[in-house]
């Protein structure tokens, strides 16, 4: 019974370094417009500060997003809210946190 306590304990440890921070809308400016390759980029600033909770507020401060996966026709100056969460990974992979940007709509 000690050997299984001591087990299950240990895959708790280890499966508790890896962590996320849930998907929450984020809002922010539209500061320029890359055209230059064929993917073209609207480069974002948060507004305002991070979302109490984030894993790495220093990731959420400046993004990017393709023009065509912001709706409603943004356009360099808005605002967008956009949908992000961040994941850290766990002790047997890349332990750095990776800031995913699901969806952006203009605000």
């Amino acid at each position: 019974m000690r050997k299984l306590t001591a087990a299950l304990l240990g895959c708790l440890l280890l499966a508790g370094c890896a962590a996320n921070w849930q998907a929450q809308e984020v809002r922010y400016k539209i500061v320029s417009f890359d055209n230059s390759t064929p993917t073209e980029l609207f480069r974002l600033e948060l507004v305002g500060a991070a979302p109490k909770g984030a894993l790495d507020p220093s990731g959420l401060t400046k993004l990017s997003n393709t023009k065509s996966d912001i709706t409603g026709g943004a356009d360099v100056g808005d605002e967008v809210l956009c949908l992000v969460e961040q994941e850290k990974g766990n002790a047997f992979g890349n332990s750095n946190v990776v800031t995913h940007m699901k969806t952006c709509k203009k605000a």
